[in-house]
Order: C-alpha cells, then structure tokens, then sequence
C-alpha cells in the first residue's frame, strides 16, 4: 500500500505567491498606464522643451549655421572677440572679490558696497563689449540668416515668467 503524506507544518506559499506576482504585475501595469497617459497628455509641451538652458541671442544662434560660415562669422568678429576677453576675466575677478567680501568672518558693509560697486562697473564694460559682438555679427549676417535667427528664437525662447506679467 501506498501512503501520501501531507506536511501540514508547510504553509501554503504557493498560493502566496501567485497573490503577490498577480498584485506586482497589476502595480506596473497601473504604472506604465500612468506614465503613458502622462507622456500623450504632455507630448506637445514635452517636445517643445530644449536640453539644457539656451540664451536666444545672436552669439548662441550663429553655432547652429553652417561650419564654414560660422569660421567666416567667427574671422569677422575676431577684434571684438579679443576685447571682450579681458573685460570678462575683470567681471570674474570682481565677482570673485565681492564673494570674499560677502563671506569673510566679519562683514564689512563699507567693503562690500564698493565691492558690488567695481562689480556694477565691470559688468557694464563687458556688456558693452559684448553688444558690439552682437552688432558686428548683425552686420555681417545675410538677410536670410536674420529671417532664420527670428524663426529660430521663437522656438528656443523660454517662456515668459510670471513675475514678467502685468499685475490685473
């Protein structure tokens, strides 16, 4: 005679365990459901977003022209170029300054005054270097690439802050 023998000290875990992969499977499901409705909602918005943060100005936009006329742009701007070099590394020395001032054991209200004030006078001379860039490149720029630099900014621009918008 044969006997079968029941262990009756061993749960039942396979039962368990079909409950928990059903109930893992119906989670992910419910997850990729979610996320796939999030993505079709957003597609527009979604694609309409750049990488990275781009400044929608006439420097940025000559990288995306041709190599070769990016090489004529960057030899016709080689003298503003070269000014603008030293006034930048001023700008981040005075930054610099007004930092350690800012952070230094004790504050000095009167150091840091003229601090942010060497910064002010930097930052205005290398603003001004760079809406020369800005000029020259304007300059030498077709009409085309002007009309392609317009169509170009509406799409790379950010959109409007809020704090940008009138009050009601």
């Amino acid at each position: 005679m044969t006997m079968t023998s029941v262990d009756v000290d061993r749960p039942a875990t396979g039962r368990w365990l079909a409950i928990a992969l059903f109930a893992s499977l119906a989670f992910n499901l419910i997850l990729i459901g979610a996320t796939g409705g999030f993505l079709w909602r957003n597609r527009f918005d979604l694609a309409e977003q750049k990488a990275g943060n781009v400044v929608p100005n006439l420097l940025t936009y000559t990288s995306t022209l041709s190599e070769n006329r990016r090489r004529e742009l960057w030899k016709l701007t080689l003298e503003e170029r070269q000014t603008m070099q030293p006034l930048r590394a001023s700008l981040r020395a005075a930054r610099e300054d007004a930092l350690k001032v800012l952070t230094s054991e004790t504050f000095d209200r009167r150091g840091y005054d003229e601090a942010q004030a060497r910064l002010m006078v930097a930052d205005v001379k290398a603003r001004e270097a760079v809406y020369r860039l800005y000029g020259e490149i304007a300059a030498n720029l077709t009409a085309a690439e002007k009309r392609g630099f317009m169509e170009w900014r509406e799409k790379v621009r950010p959109r409007r802050n809020v704090l940008d918008e009138p009050q009601k």
